[in-house]
């Protein structure tokens, strides 16, 4: 995607996304588990694809993803986790960072996270 050189007015950026990662430790029976620990709380808006961005998307990773504005800031990594309101835990694929002035956003395109089969490092695959 092209630099974001989007202005979202601020009633747009009501939504909050915890950014985090996953982290293993020991429950009460001393079995390790891994879950998402928020590392951090960011407003955001929500983008919305026109008909022929969609259409070019069709069949590509971005048929499945969700695009999200926030507020520019150097602590959003990839592959980072971010939990939205809607309560989904999706990883960040791309970050169209702008950082050209104090009102800059940057524009993350996420995917559904997908949780780990049981394997040693918890991915799939």
């Amino acid at each position: 995607m092209a630099r974001s050189s989007y202005r979202y007015p601020l009633y747009r950026m009501r939504h909050k996304a915890q950014f985090g990662s996953i982290k293993s430790h020991q429950n009460k029976m001393g079995v390790n588990v891994s879950s998402f620990v928020d590392e951090f709380t960011l407003h955001y808006a929500k983008v919305n694809l026109s008909i022929s961005q969609r259409y070019g998307a069709t069949g590509s990773t971005l048929e499945h993803s969700t695009i999200i504005a926030i507020r520019h800031n150097n602590k959003v990594k990839e592959p980072m986790l971010v939990k939205l309101a809607d309560g989904i835990l999706y990883t960040i694929t791309n970050i169209s960072a702008n950082n050209d002035n104090y009102l800059s956003y940057d524009l993350l395109t996420l995917e559904k996270h997908m949780k780990g089969g049981g394997g040693a490092n918890g991915r799939n695959g």
